[in-house]
């Protein structure tokens, strides 16, 4: 689901938007941040598995790219509450819907929001 979700991500929301800011954010929070918390997993317990230290390690990393990159289009603290939101889903995986789906869309739909009634402060 990696490579179709990265794709669609950013092809929809650059077509909604207009913007390549807003498009690549949810694709960075799933290869950076959900990246983060293999590692840091893998390094704790030495195997796959989910556990809430993963999730606060990619919560450390999201959140500056979300600031950044939502702050490129004007809205910096959307950005932030998609890494907070995408850092919480990443843990949870409901069959075939696996957390690559569950953060792309989850950061998507909170960051058009943003887009569509403008910054939070």
């Amino acid at each position: 689901g990696f490579c179709l979700m990265w794709a669609l991500t950013v092809f929809l929301i650059w077509l909604v938007v207009g913007t390549p800011w807003i498009a690549i954010i949810p694709p960075l929070f799933m290869a950076f941040g959900d990246g983060v918390t293999g590692v840091v997993r893998n390094a704790v317990f030495k195997k796959r598995t989910k556990n809430p230290i993963g999730n606060v390690f990619m919560v450390i990393v999201c959140i500056p790219l979300g600031y950044y990159f939502a702050g490129m289009a004007g809205i910096p603290f959307w950005g932030v509450l998609a890494a907070v939101v995408a850092s919480f889903v990443e843990r949870y995986e409901f069959g075939p819907i696996d957390d690559n789906i569950l953060i792309t869309v989850s950061s998507t739909i909170i960051l058009l929001t943003g887009y569509y009634l403008g910054p939070l402060f």
